[in-house]
């Protein structure tokens, strides 16, 4: 009988290590699970905007990978229950990132339809008259026709770079058509 109970006392800790380490493994796995499932929203645009954030939340779950390998599951669980905040925190920043630029685009580009229609205007108007205002000939006129197509057509491409997420190039784009738009007016003698 004593034999039994040595050999029970002599493995009796090992089946409490054995169960301290299944009770904290559990946890950290399930907090793995969630945090590689909060990942899968940092595609498209949030890796674009916010790609600091990205990038360490990231690496907070492969950092929270290797440590349940090397069994060490209380870290684990740490850093994988940090990591669905450290997403809903880069979707936030690139949310409002996106709004800052959807801003600046309309900025940029909320008159250029506008002075388009005028200098199409200004345009009509010189191609009825029976003689040029002093000032333009029929070479300012084409030249001017020509360009306020292509600066049509640049805004419509500007457009579509604002739907495909290439915000700054549809920007800057805008900001050179305005500018292209102002040169346009000016040599037809319109008020800016």
């Amino acid at each position: 009988m004593t034999k039994k109970l040595r050999l029970l006392a002599a493995l009796l800790p090992l089946a409490l290590s054995v169960a301290c380490t299944d009770a904290a493994k559990l946890p950290a796995e399930a907090a793995l699970k969630a945090a590689e499932s909060a990942l899968g929203e940092l595609k498209g645009e949030v890796q674009k905007l916010a790609p600091d954030q990205v990038k360490a939340a990231q690496e907070a779950f492969a950092s929270a990978k290797e440590k349940v390998a090397k069994e060490d599951y209380k870290g684990a669980l740490a850093v994988a229950g940090d990591v669905p905040a450290m997403v809903k925190a880069a979707v936030a920043t690139a949310a409002a990132k996106k709004d800052e630029l959807l801003k600046a685009w309309g900025e940029a580009s909320g008159e250029l339809p506008k002075m388009v229609e005028a200098i199409k205007g200004r345009l009509g108007e010189l191609a009825k008259a029976r003689k040029l205002p002093k000032g333009l000939d029929k070479a300012t006129v084409a030249k001017a026709q020509e360009e306020v197509g292509a600066v049509e057509t640049g805004l419509a491409q500007a457009a579509e770079q604002v739907k495909a997420g290439a915000y700054a190039d549809a920007i800057a784009a805008a900001k050179e058509l305005k500018a292209k738009g102002a040169e346009i007016m000016k040599a037809l003698g319109m008020p800016q």
